[in-house]
This record gives structure tokens, sequence and C-alpha cells, in this order.
């Protein structure tokens, strides 16, 4: 049977969505994060598939998003810069001259509200003020999770503007699914024509085909496989940090990850445009829990979301919302055990 347990976490609580298979899935009401995502592999051995820390502390004085709900901007937009009805906006440049995961305004180190809604689902709210990291207004977020007997992690994202503001929220956690030093043996697919081509700051030039390159991933490839290839775009971020891009009718499969020796699969569902893997290229010697260091491409991470810059592109009307047009987006984490 499903059940929610509650224990204290520091200053903070973890929550534990429980399920009959054996999996547990601890979240925090700090920055609403997985701190823990523990499953049985093929072999019947225990794993916890995420990167994390040991303490809330932890996680708010670290720099990589381990696990966070990250909004109210997921991902980068160029000097911080967009216009709204012909008034320029400057929100806080974080990265160099880009606005990055909404700066100080980061919904990941925020304390949430949590609602247990049943056995299987939990309610997390919170909400960022106008002038917070330079956004234009009040915005109310509301962030569902619940977990299925069949091991699907489903989220719902929501938010509700007091005026207009652009929208992008994602969850940062980094997967591992044999708890290994790194991900570089895991296998990746991405269903997926066309990415993002990226300049030397990460915002997307243009959307590009993936024929002949290290970005056709619509076949199972082994990730150190293409990470390893001479391209120039690989060469600047240090590894995979690109947006494949999707046109969704509803909630869609776009990605799987598997790992032959613990025998696990991660598949991707959802109904954003666009899917960022990151093959965690900038963790370097972090500590995480258990005294463990993670370095570099330690973990993956499969973040569903709107463009990267989406604000400046010619398709900025979908990532703008208001009081009569809130913010919706869900993704669907399904963790199984697969044939090899």
């Amino acid at each position: 049977m499903s059940s929610i347990k509650v224990q204290e976490w520091g200053k903070y609580q973890l929550y534990s969505l429980v399920n009959s298979q054996g999996t547990q899935i601890d979240i925090s009401d700090l920055g609403g994060v997985i701190v823990n995502f523990f499953t049985t592999d093929a072999q019947g051995a225990k794993k916890n598939i995420v990167l994390g820390y040991e303490t809330p502390e932890e996680y708010l004085k670290g720099q990589c998003y381990f696990g966070c709900i990250v909004g109210p901007w997921a991902n980068r937009i160029a000097d911080g810069r967009f216009t709204l009805d012909e008034v320029e906006y400057n929100l806080e440049q974080n990265e160099g001259t880009n606005h990055l995961h909404g700066a100080s305004a980061n919904l990941g180190a925020k304390s949430w509200l949590v609602n247990v809604v049943d056995d299987t689902t939990l309610e997390l709210t919170t909400q960022v003020k106008a002038g917070e990291a330079n956004y234009p207004c009040d915005i109310d977020f509301l962030v569902t999770y619940t977990l299925s007997e069949q091991n699907e992690l489903g989220i719902c994202y929501q938010a509700m503007p007091h005026a207009q503001t652009p929208i992008n929220m994602t969850q940062h956690t980094y997967f591992n699914l044999s708890e290994s030093e790194n991900v570089l043996d895991h296998r990746i697919q991405i269903m997926s024509d066309h990415y993002l081509r990226v300049d030397a700051l990460a915002i997307p030039l243009f959307i590009d085909s993936v024929d002949e390159t290290p970005f056709d991933l619509r076949e199972m490839q082994v990730i150190k496989d293409g990470i390893h290839q001479n391209n120039e775009q690989l060469h600047s971020a240090g590894g995979y940090d690109h947006c494949w891009c999707f046109e969704p009718n509803g909630i869609e499969h776009v990605a799987t990850v598997k790992e032959d020796k613990s025998g696990l699969q991660l598949d991707v569902l959802t109904d954003q445009i666009g899917l960022q893997f990151y093959s965690g290229n900038f963790i370097n010697k972090e500590l995480g829990r258990n005294n463990k260091l993670y370095d570099k491409h330690a973990g993956l991470c499969l973040e569903t979301q709107c463009y990267p810059n989406q604000i400046n592109m010619e398709n900025k009307s979908d990532c703008i919302y208001s009081p009569s047009k809130p913010y919706c987006h869900n993704v669907v984490y399904k963790v199984q055990t697969s044939e090899i």
C-alpha cells in the first residue's frame, strides 16, 4: 500500500512517498527538493538513484541545484533582459551576464508549505514577490508530487502570476541509476529530430537538425560515446547541456535512460516543448551524502521546460503568463527494470 511518512530534517521536514514496490521518494519543504529516490534494481538491491546532500544547510549553500524545483525561470535568459508591452525588464544576472534559474528568487531555496492530499500525493505552495530578482509581479506557485504503484513520479507545476511575466519551471534532480562514480556508461535515448545550438554563454542560436551530430540520440546510445566526440558544441559546454525540441500533443514519452549493471530504466514523459539534457559538466568535487565526493558527470539532469531564453525568441508569447493565462506543466519520471 502507498503511504506518506513525515520526519524532521533540521529546520525543515522530509515527506516520504512510499509504494508497495519498495520505492521511496523523500521530498523536503525546502525548495521542494527530491532528497532521496530509493528504488529496487533488477538484482533486488536497494538503490538511491539521485545525487544529494545530508543536510538542508548543504542544499542552501550548494551551487549545483541538486534535486530542487527551479523557477520562476528555469535555465537562462540572455543579459537578464526581456520586454513586455514595450517595457524593458532587467532581471538579476547570476551567471556572467545570464539570468539563471531565477537568481535570488530561486524556488529551490524557498520554504514551501506542504499539504498531504492523500497516501500518494503532496501539494507544495510558495510565492515570489514583485521585485525579487527584479521579477515584475507577485507569482503564486503550486507543485504537486504523486507516486504511483507503477513507480511513476508525476509532477504538476502550476503558477498564478498577478500580472504579466515569463515563467518556466523544472525539476533539477541529478539521476545516477547505479550509484556509480559517473553516468558515462549509462545509455540514453531522446526522441527528437532537432536541438537548440547555443553560443559560448549557452544561449540558443537556432534550431538545428541532430542528423550526423552527437546530438542524434534517437537510437539508444552510451553517453560516453557521444560526449567524447570532437564537436564544438560539446567542447563549449563541457559535455551535454542542450535543449531538444518537441511538438507534444498532451503528455508524451520524450526520453529514456538505461543502466545495464543495475538493470534500471528511467522514462521521461512531458507536455513541454523542450528537454534540457545536462550531463553534470560543472560538478567539481562536491561533497554529497555519505561523504561521497561527486565529480564531473556524477549525475545527469533531464529538465522538461520551454526553450532557454524563449522570452527573447519568436515564440516568446507562449511563455508569457498572466492572471487570465496561468502556467501549467506536467512531467512523469517512471522507473522500471529493463531487459539488458
